[in-house]
């Protein structure tokens, strides 16, 4: 079953007084249960589209046509206020530097907490007995002194999980997750990875994948959709994708992933 379809979104900018198109019409299903991973190099498009959902693009992008539906529901015509339900509590997102992403001055915990006040109606307890529980979930040791830890205290791959923990705190039906392993290192990325797929049979969530690296998500997916400026030159499960490509672009993207 759908849970997400993108259907012919266009989103353009003005640069030097001249219209570009950042994504080209592009259509796109996520189904529920699964994992879809977004890939292209820089300027692809793929971030874009995974904003467009949140309806976070940033000041500047128009969305010029197209529809991007939640269960049925048209995203882009919905309230802001529909939107700031939604937003966090069924579909969250990790970020691809969390250090930039958490706020310097709160703890772990307290940015957690926060999530967890804003969508739930937890205690006060309850919401601290929930923290540690998220913590501990994603593989943190000792949860209980993390939580009280500040961002820069901890190292990037504890607050790389410290951000998935706060994005499936309201037990979500989508996780976005930009780039989320871009700046760990091999043997971290794994880690990571295998936690995402454990968290989706766990919880019974989706998630959107996006990565320039088609090396990092070929384990881990069920469908991998290529961008390249701004449209979609490739989309299908992932053995046909990586055994079979078709778009001279997915196959330089293979290439360049084996010798990574």
């Amino acid at each position: 079953m759908s849970l997400v379809r993108f259907s012919g979104l266009t989103v353009s900018v003005m640069e030097k007084g001249n219209e570009k198109l950042l994504l080209d019409g592009i259509s796109l299903e996520i189904s529920e249960f699964s994992i879809v991973s977004l890939v292209g190099g820089s300027g692809s498009g793929k971030t874009t589209a995974g904003l467009a959902l949140l309806r976070l693009l940033p000041v500047g992008l128009t969305i010029k046509r197209g529809e991007i539906t939640y269960k049925d529901e048209n995203l882009l015509k919905a309230s802001s206020k529909r939107i700031q339900q939604i937003r966090g509590k069924e579909i969250s997102m990790v970020f691809q530097e969390p250090l930039y992403a958490f706020n310097p001055v709160f703890s772990i915990g307290s940015q957690i907490n926060e999530v967890l006040e804003l969508h739930t109606s937890y205690s006060k307890e309850k919401r601290k007995e929930r923290i540690w529980e998220l913590l501990d979930m994603v593989g943190i040791k000792d949860p209980k002194r993390v939580a009280n830890n500040y961002p820069h205290q901890l190292s990037g791959g504890m607050r790389q999980r410290a951000m998935i923990a706060q994005a499936i705190a309201t037990n979500p039906k989508l996780i976005i997750a930009d780039e989320p392993t871009s700046n760990l290192d091999v043997t971290l990325q794994a880690k990571i990875m295998k936690l995402f797929v454990k968290l989706k049979e766990e919880l019974k969530l989706s998630i959107l994948l996006i990565s320039h690296d088609l090396g990092v998500v070929e384990n881990i997916s069920d469908k991998v959709v290529v961008m390249y400026e701004g449209k979609i030159v490739e989309a299908g499960d992932t053995a046909s994708v990586f055994n079979e490509p078709k778009a001279e672009y997915t196959q330089r993207l293979l290439e360049v992933s084996k010798f990574k």
